[in-house]
């Protein structure tokens, strides 16, 4: 996972391993080091190496500062790390009751995405135990295991999953969740591989009656796919910022556009996006359109 931890504009390398720690590479213009356990991701808050499937990154509580989130295997919990904006960690699973939630289960992809496009990103995750004969030794574990989504209420992550839809009330032997916008109606959808089964397309009906901006970057002097770009956007009193990150999930690509939610507000008052280095360029456009998917090339503007 390719993200920017100390908000030096330098992408830096997020590694979860499985049964052994797991590796945060620190960019220091061009040279990495790591720094995994000063900085508190290597281990669990036991002290134990973990098996690390999934991993996203995201500013979910919208400090400023990228967070790290990773899903393991059987009775491991899941781990969702808090930046301190001084280059450590503090994992927040179990105080936010997201460990409880995840403590049986094994996690695979996952994404931050804002699924209702109210501005804030979300968290969905797809389980699924790696031994189909885990019923035969175990009472407490399943090999198919259920869907998971938390609703970012600006403060909490809150588990909604009882109420997000029929498919989350079947269990899956669930690997990789891809993410995308399908339809092109401003909607992100969820690809999900089944293991040794037909994957499951989720559209989504949850974005209905709140606006949006599709976003799509191109780079010049940048990388072209603009990985490492900082989105900042306001609309009325809703102002948010967005890193675009490389990698993530478990074998899967996501879409690679940006969709911005705005919520009921009916327009995009101004929207800054500064470019990855070596550019480092800020560009600033206001009067966008909504509802709609637009192009922006470094250097050149607008262009659909």
């Amino acid at each position: 996972m390719a993200t920017d931890v100390n908000n030096d504009g330098w992408m830096d390398l997020f590694v979860a391993n499985d049964t052994v720690q797991n590796f945060l590479f620190l960019n220091k213009r061009g040279k990495f080091t790591e720094i995994g356990l000063e900085s508190g991701v290597a281990f669990s808050q036991d002290g134990r190496e973990r098996s690390g499937m999934g991993v996203d990154s995201a500013d979910f509580d919208q400090d400023g500062w990228q967070d790290l989130f990773v899903t393991n295997v059987d009775q491991e919990m899941y781990s969702i790390y808090k930046n301190n904006r001084d280059l450590t960690f503090e994992d927040i699973a179990g105080a936010s009751g997201l460990g409880k939630t995840t403590r049986l289960m094994s996690g695979w992809g996952l994404k931050f995405l804002d699924y209702d496009n109210d501005g804030n990103v979300d968290l969905f995750i797809a389980n699924g135990h790696p031994d189909d004969q885990i019923e035969s030794h175990s009472s407490h574990v399943t090999y198919k295991e259920p869907l998971l989504l938390f609703h970012n209420t600006g403060k909490t992550l809150e588990n909604v999953t009882a109420i997000a839809g029929s498919a989350f009330t079947t269990n899956f032997a669930a690997r990789g969740l891809a993410v995308g916008d399908f339809t092109n109606i401003g909607a992100l959808d969820v690809l999900i591989a089944v293991n040794n089964d037909t994957p499951v397309l989720l559209k989504n009906a949850a974005a209905a009656g709140n606006h949006w901006l599709g976003v799509k970057l191109i780079g010049k002097k940048c990388n072209i796919d603009a990985i490492g770009a900082k989105l900042t956007w306001t609309a009325g009193t809703l102002k948010r910022s967005r890193l675009k990150t490389g990698g993530g999930s478990y074998l899967s690509s996501h879409d690679p556009r940006e969709v911005l939610g705005i919520g009921a507000n009916p327009r995009i008052d101004k929207l800054e996006i500064r470019w990855p280095l070596p550019s480092g360029r800020v560009e600033t456009f206001t009067d966008l359109p909504v509802d709609r998917y637009i192009t922006i090339v470094e250097g050149e503007g607008i262009k659909s």
